[in-house]
């Protein structure tokens, strides 16, 4: 295992400490989210009583692999805390996150959560946001659209391809714009103007949702604050 995915199993265990017996728990995704569900199916196996919501299929695939409890909004509509990795944690805990796709279930599900927990290795840590691309959840029909609304703010973007070819489809059917953003003087102002185009389903900046920041470097694990 390199530092990095070392360094991402560190954090994983720690925000362990935050789980405990009658917890409903959001599940991110991710490779950082792997680490914590694989870790998460382990204390299960070994008696821990949870249950939990998932932010994506292939998270909640894993977890059922690994016989987690799971619930849906209906019966739990109010998670206890949601762990998730990010792709990049600037100051006061301004995120970007939807490299994997899974930015509107993320959102939803740390939306929901009591605490929301970020677990991260020290390289996803940036003193401006905006080296990452920006993902940005459009309507299909609409993407043209939006591409062009979003070159106006001189940012320029790209459909994001599926890895098997062909264009990346989310979860709910949707396509993901990568945005190249540089870096973000203001992602208030970026957000809401994003949010404010017909067509945009949800984008990847997440600000002022995180409690906390898990941050591994090597062996040691900070705790970052807004």
């Amino acid at each position: 295992m390199d530092p990095a995915e070392a360094a991402k199993v560190v954090a994983a265990q720690k925000s362990l400490e935050f789980v405990r017996d009658g917890m409903v728990v959001g599940l991110g995704s991710g490779s950082t989210a792997t680490h914590f569900i694989k870790l998460l199916g382990e204390k299960v196996k070994a008696g821990l009583k949870i249950r939990s919501i998932s932010s994506s299929r292939a998270s909640e695939d894993l977890a059922r692999s690994l016989s987690i409890p799971i619930t849906d909004f209906r019966q739990s509509p109010v998670i206890d805390v949601a762990i998730d990795g990010a792709d990049e944690i600037g100051p006061h805990l301004a995120l970007v996150k939807g490299g994997g796709g899974a930015l509107l279930r993320e959102k939803i599900v740390a939306s929901a959560a009591k605490r929301f927990i970020v677990v991260a290795d020290s390289s996803k840590i940036v003193p401006r946001l905006g080296k990452f691309p920006l993902p940005v959840e459009v309507i299909p029909m609409a993407a043209p659209l939006v591409e062009k609304q979003i070159l106006a703010l001189g940012i320029s973007s790209k459909v994001r391809q599926a890895k098997t070819g062909g264009e990346y489809i989310t979860d709910e059917g949707n396509l993901i714009l990568d945005c190249s953003c540089g870096e973000i003087a203001d992602p208030e102002a970026l957000a809401a103007s994003i949010r404010a185009m017909v067509g945009v389903v949800e984008h990847g900046l997440f600000l002022n949702m995180a409690e906390m920041a898990l941050v591994a470097d090597g062996a040691e694990v900070k705790t970052v604050y807004k």
